[in-house]
């Protein structure tokens, strides 16, 4: 077997906006990827569907696995012929120990790359209104360790010299040494007067900045409750954070929101939510899995590839829409024979889908339900005096049959066609768990993810789940029904009908207008 490549990619200080395109393609493209706890779990929903992830995160006191075993790791898939992505917070080779790891691919003759990542060192200070750079302040920066291997005998970092440097000092992982390095430097004649700043969780909606001087930045984090991970800078530069302060405005800044929907919605959703402020993580707990072409076709298509003849074509979401327009495109099929078709769907989501393709919804109820969307096309029916009118009803396997036994109830002829079905990724459940400890709101979009999130929290506490922002009425029915506890139902059942959710429940904390949805 030809022995594979492992790309040694930077994964940005944490916004994944700030992520290289060229790290983007590495991590759509691999077969592995092995991921730190610093990397965005936003970027590991771009996954393949197919990809293995695998977390090797280290952290303060904390490893979950050892460098050596790391190392093994990424030689034994890139062994088995794999494209291996090892994704590193930050840089990879920026105190992110990628030498080694490269070393060691080269020892076995294994081909490698380096994929450079933005840094923290610079980006983070520059979130927190800090140039690391600047004329008449500082000329020069230098980027310093704040955490040394464990047991040395003595410091490898030059406390005397870095003391006398005008430019601006920037320490990375250094907030448990904070004050030692304090002291090291005013020791070695660092002037204490000299403003420093720690910036905690910098480019995320957690971000923290303490600023004060070198003598008691200590203090002054210690009583910020700072801690990891941080950026420590020192210098003229930290004087200006006030004066360029510039992140973290909007209504929804230190909410971070955990996005459970497919990846089509999470990406719609997630640039609104970083506008207002704050930190999406894209969390894709189910994926859609289409029939095969050929049994679509089978189904859809009559003798020479000519649709079989609907008077109304139902799409109860967009996954639906998406996927009959690329089969009938895959298949050639000319759209002008839908000139005849008549398309109801349910939710503007849905609409918009359909518009997007070229085709304008005939039929849309208000509300969005299976039971009006069935007396809507009764009356429409009865306008047109073809009560037995054929109708496709385009759907996921998993889907209620209530909708489908409503029209037949009417009299309608109905082709009710499973086209795709959702799918629990499993890959995702330890990701889940840890996230859930530190996310403020959960956006569900349909039923199939809220199953998907009970599936993989199973056993968990639901008492200390962060709060419940759901789409519409039916999704946050089959929350309540196993067992979650709703805290807001979008008024509009749209993504932006989510989003001012969102806002609303970061401005007046919990709503009770999800008990009255849900009676309604």
């Amino acid at each position: 077997m030809k022995t594979g490549k492992v790309y040694l990619v930077g994964a940005g200080p944490g916004d994944p906006g700030l992520v290289t395109r060229k790290a983007l393609e590495c991590i759509q493209e691999a077969d592995v990827i092995v991921y730190d706890h610093l990397a965005s779990d936003s970027l590991l929903n771009e996954a393949d569907d197919n990809a293995e992830l695998i977390y090797a995160g280290k952290q303060a006191g904390h490893h979950h696995m050892k460098q050596a075993e790391i190392e093994m790791l990424l030689i034994e898939k890139a062994m088995e012929g794999k494209t291996v992505v090892r994704l590193k917070g930050g840089d990879p080779l920026i105190f992110g120990r990628g030498g080694e790891e490269a070393l060691a691919l080269g020892r076995e003759g294994i081909d490698w790359e380096i994929v450079p990542g933005v840094s923290s060192a610079y980006s983070v200070p520059a979130y927190g209104g800090i140039p690391v750079t600047h004329r008449g302040l500082a000329s020069s920066v230098h980027i310093v360790t704040g955490h040394e291997k464990p047991g040395k005998p003595s410091s490898d970092v030059d406390y005397h010299a870095l003391a006398r440097e005008n430019g601006t000092l920037v320490f990375l992982m250094g907030v448990s040494n904070l004050e030692a390095i304090a002291k090291n430097l005013i020791r070695e004649g660092k002037a204490e007067d000299t403003p420093a700043a720690v910036i905690q969780e910098g480019t995320t909606a957690r971000q923290k900045v303490v600023a004060a001087t070198l003598g008691d930045i200590g203090e002054k984090a210690r009583e910020a409750g700072i801690c990891p991970p941080a950026v420590f800078v020192v210098g003229g530069v930290a004087g200006l954070s006030g004066q360029l302060d510039w992140f973290g405005k909007g209504p929804l800044f230190g909410q971070r929101v955990l996005l459970t929907g497919t990846r089509f919605l999470t990406r719609k959703l997630h640039g609104q939510i970083g506008k207002l402020g704050g930190e999406a993580v894209d969390l894709s707990l189910i994926q859609i899995y289409p029939r095969p072409d050929e049994e679509l076709a089978d189904d859809l298509l009559g003798t020479e590839g000519r649709l079989k003849p609907f008077d109304w074509i139902v799409f109860t979401s967009g996954n639906g829409v998406r996927v009959f327009f690329e089969c009938l495109k895959r298949r050639k099929v000319d759209f002008r024979q839908l000139a005849s078709v008549r398309f109801a769907v349910i939710g503007q989501g849905t609409r918009r889908c359909l518009a997007g393709y070229g085709f304008q919804a005939d039929l849309m109820p208000d509300p969005y339900t299976a039971a009006d969307l069935a007396e809507a096309l009764k009356t429409e029916a009865a306008k047109a005096a073809s009560g037995n009118a054929s109708i496709l009803l385009f759907r996921a396997r998993e889907a209620s049959e209530e909708l489908s036994g409503r029209l037949v109830a009417a009299g309608f002829s109905v082709v009710d066609m499973a086209a795709y079905m959702t799918v629990l990724d499993t890959r995702k459940e330890e990701l889940l768990r840890n996230s859930l400890k530190d996310m403020d709101m959960v956006v569900f979009a349909s039923a199939s993810a809220v199953r998907a999130f009970c599936r993989m929290t199973e056993g968990m506490d639901k008492k200390t789940f962060p709060k419940m922002v759901c789409i519409g009425p039916v999704t946050a029915a089959q929350a309540a029904k196993m067992g979650l506890e709703v805290t807001k139902v979008a008024g509009e059942y749209t993504t932006e009908g989510l989003i001012n959710s969102l806002v609303e429940v970061a401005e007046n904390g919990i709503d009770k207008t999800a008990e009255t949805a849900e009676k309604k």
